[in-house]
């Protein structure tokens, strides 16, 4: 869409279209290309790039490292008739940063072998001479700023802990100026926080922006266990006052295509204030532990999430920190997911589970879904429901729902558009049809950001459901400490 000069917009006009998934798009700094990454030339999440130009959408020269790897966009320098992208490329296993010249077509890949773990672009310096990079290893960040004349990585003295990023647009963690590196940064007891970082050590400078000051909490260590491959899986891990073992909750993050990092989980500090253990598992699936780790769960979902959730769960009660009888599942998105799944495949181990928004049928929810949702499930089962009918039927807690054993609190929104709520009705009908125990908690909102006033009461449900587990009561009684009155209706009309 045109922006005249008087600051009004013209009519939209097309530029690019797909019908498989896409993101972007990355602009360079006038405006005149822009670049999409497209799974055009795969059936599954692995991404080429496509460019062209944005006066008459003329398509200009792609990029792509052949088949089984996938190509991500950063952005460009911030100066006019750059067109240089920095990306990054997992062709060699893990992902690696290059930058593209889209007026040349040459191509220079930073490779960095000695550097363990994924090394990804951040953001361009002001004068596009360097790039911030960041290493992940084990779920560690740490930054560096690569000279791109040398060649050279300069490592940064930066705080441990999380720095946010979303993109080369001035936000997250980017450089602020030539000197400066602005990082929104948070630890396992520290919120959100914007600082000012020298860009030639690292070293905090400054505060920039910050919330305000937080309840003290309990910092998390990073632990690794076997899965029953001999996978080594990591997580975090927090610990109550007091000698274990403890009850325990098992949580995963959602995603899939994310990573647990060193951040500040409020939830977590109310499970730890509430004599639980917390332990956050970076399942595979999870980014940021290379190609192979991320893409095991491509077109079975929900098996080697769960077989990682139980080596976690059993690593708890072998070393003592968790009671084998008080371990509970939990997780929102598709950590809900998982803990239906686990509940359903391994329901042996679980004393309870506690989903949120979760996944609960992949056929109902494709059915429900937007064009650009369908797009992401067919990536991740490698074709339709149609296409691929045993995948979606096996992977879909539904299936599993006659194997759960412990009770279920299930939180789920009743306008939710990225896991539709009918799905979740079926879900609850074929429980109830079994007998099994479970109760659906409906709020009036979509995926996420129900509000501060939601997320507590939906804290103090789980908190309630769990402890009434552990102290053999009820956990669905209207009279548990902690738990609001129900409703009079379990929800919206289907």
């Amino acid at each position: 869409m045109e922006t005249r000069e008087d600051g009004s917009l013209g009519s939209p006009r097309e530029l690019f279209r797909s019908g498989k998934l896409a993101l972007g798009p990355a602009y360079s700094h006038d405006g005149e290309v822009a670049v999409v990454a497209t799974t055009e030339r795969s059936a599954l999440q692995q991404y080429g790039l496509a460019a062209f130009g944005t006066a008459d959408g003329r398509p200009l020269e792609g990029l792509w490292d052949g088949e089984g790897t996938s190509l991500e966009a950063l952005g460009f320098p911030p100066i006019p008739g750059d067109l240089r992208l920095a990306g990054t490329s997992n062709r060699s296993g893990s992902r690696r940063p290059f930058v593209w010249d889209l007026a040349t077509g040459e191509r220079t890949d930073l490779p960095f072998a000695e550097l363990p773990g994924e090394l990804f672009a951040v953001d361009w310096s002001p004068d596009g001479r360097s790039l911030l990079l960041c290493q992940f290893h084990k779920a560690v960040q740490r930054l560096f700023v690569c000279d791109l004349g040398e060649r050279r990585l300069r490592s940064l003295d930066h705080p441990r802990g999380t720095f946010d990023f979303f993109g080369a647009t001035g936000t997250g963690t980017c450089f602020g100026s030539i000197d400066e590196v602005f990082a929104l940064w948070q630890d396992s007891v520290h919120p959100a926080r914007l600082v000012a970082l020298d860009a030639g050590t690292g070293r905090e400078k400054r505060t920039l922006l910050e919330a305000g000051a937080a309840v003290g909490g309990r910092a998390w260590s990073s632990v690794s266990f076997a899965s029953s491959d001999g996978q080594e899986i990591q997580a975090w891990l927090g610990l109550p006052e007091g000698k274990g073992p403890f009850p325990a909750v098992v949580h995963s993050h959602g995603g899939p295509d994310a990573v647990m990092t060193e951040a500040y989980l409020p939830s977590s500090q109310a499970w730890l204030d509430s004599g639980f253990a917390f332990l956050t598992v970076n399942y595979r699936g999870s980014t940021c532990f290379g190609r192979d780790f991320q893409e095991k769960i491509w077109g079975e979902p929900g098996r080697w999430e769960v077989e990682d959730l139980a080596a976690a769960r059993d690593w708890l009660v072998a070393e003592g920190v968790a009671s084998p009888d008080a371990v509970f599942l939990s997780g929102w998105s598709y950590g809900g997911y998982n803990t239906l799944m686990g509940l359903g495949k391994r329901p042996e181990l679980w004393a309870g589970g506690m989903a949120g928004v979760a996944i609960a049928d992949w056929n109902a929810m494709y059915e429900d879904s937007a064009e650009t949702l369908r797009g992401y499930q067919a990536a991740l089962f490698g074709g339709a429901p149609e296409e691929k009918p045993e995948a979606y039927a096996e992977c879909s807690p539904i299936a599993w729902a006659e194997k759960v054993a412990a009770p279920l609190l299930v939180i789920q929104g009743a306008n939710d558009t990225r896991t539709p709520a009918r799905q979740m009705r079926l879900y609850e009908a074929r429980m109830r049809e079994l007998g099994k125990r479970i109760e659906v908690r409906w709020f009036e909102a979509g995926h996420l950001g129900a509000g501060v006033e939601k997320d507590i009461e939906h804290m103090e449900l789980m908190l309630g459901f769990a402890k009434a587990v552990v102290e053999g009561r009820d956990p669905f009684a209207p009279t548990s400490p902690g738990r609001p009155p129900r409703p009079a209706t379990p929800g919206p009309a289907s």
